[in-house]
């Protein structure tokens, strides 16, 4: 920078400090008489410019300094900080951390590296737990389901212990459904469902109206498909975040209600009439919520919705409108 100011005080030295003499080496060159001198006043200007420009100089050239050596300076914390911004548990690897001659980057990397480990132990420690529980739950159930249905079948029960063994066989059941939608939440957490594949919407759910239909008994379900579109999702996801959005709509609709599907714009919306009082959207999509302590379901059907639209990254809304519980599902 004082290289390239150079020209400029060589015309400052010119002009202010020189000036007197240059006018007076040429004025006895030509036979002339001196001029009148005004030296002090062209030095005090020439030391004041100068010293502005000085310091002009040194400013820019120190923020340039200073702003290269920061950039430089905090590179690898940069770095650090994107590997951070992309690590997933889900991914199962630990990123390589740039090496640094600065100490503290050195140890905030050594103890990013070491609590990305842990977490990741962690991780596939309850993974781990979570799926061999899920499994080892399924052949216990299957058996005490089987001998409740041999003791409903024996010839000797008085109406109080079919009543009891009734009760029993239900509950079952409902541990058996809450043990598969634990394991499929464990399995959308964990990321097993890869296969993905392009699958045209409209279509998709008019084969599933049969079955659907079935589901809903003698509730009404109304379609409404304003045009085709595809998205791309795991079918057998996909297939159960529409079963879960009718199921739910099915278990908190009132006797000869309606259920309505629309899809379009990019969206699909499940609607569905009931005598209950709007929910919490805040909570709606927590697992076991229950509006009103209501003793309908297990309270997994809509964080299963959730789940399989963060694994697709959809997003998933709950409204009331018209009397109308409404969900929809933006892709």
């Amino acid at each position: 920078m004082l290289l390239l100011a150079t020209p400029l005080f060589y015309l400052l030295t010119k002009h202010y400090y020189a000036e007197d003499m240059i006018d007076i080496i040429e004025a006895v060159r030509s036979g002339q008489p001196i001029p009148a001198l005004d030296l002090e006043e062209d030095i005090m200007k020439g030391v004041m410019i100068q010293f502005a420009v000085i310091t002009f100089v040194l400013a820019v050239a120190m923020a340039l300094t200073v702003r290269f050596i920061s950039r430089r300076l905090w590179q690898p914390f940069d770095r650090t900080l994107c590997l951070i911004e992309g690590f997933r548990l889900e991914n199962g690897r630990v990123p390589d951390f740039p090496e640094s001659n600065v100490t503290e980057f050195v140890r905030l990397d050594s103890t990013l590296r070491t609590l990305m480990h842990n977490s990741l132990a962690s991780y596939n420690m309850q993974k781990e737990f979570t799926e061999n529980a899920s499994h080892e739950l399924q052949t216990p159930l299957a058996v005490f389901q089987s001998k409740l249905d041999l003791l409903l079948q024996s010839p000797d029960l008085t109406k109080r212990q079919a009543v009891q063994i009734q009760g029993l066989y239900e509950t079952a059941s409902r541990l058996a459904r809450m043990n598969r939608n634990l394991l499929l939440l464990a399995k959308i957490d964990n990321r097993q469902y890869e296969q993905m594949e392009d699958i045209e919407l409209t279509g998709f759910i008019g084969e599933m109206l049969p079955s659907l239909e079935f589901l809903a008994d003698d509730i009404a379900i109304c379609k409404e498909f304003a045009g085709a579109f595809s998205v791309w999702a795991n079918r057998t996801l996909l297939e159960c975040l529409v079963n879960n959005l009718v199921v739910n709509s099915v278990r908190h609709n009132r006797d000869g209600g309606e259920i309505s599907i629309s899809v379009g714009g990019n969206s699909l919306v499940v609607a569905n009439t009931s005598d209950d009082p709007p929910l919490d959207g805040r909570l709606v999509f927590n697992r076991f919520y229950r509006p009103g302590n209501k003793p309908k379901g297990n309270g997994l059907g809509l964080a299963i919705v959730k789940a399989v639209c963060d694994y697709h990254g959809w997003t998933v809304e709950y409204a009331y409108k018209d009397g109308l519980h409404c969900f929809t599902v933006g892709f």
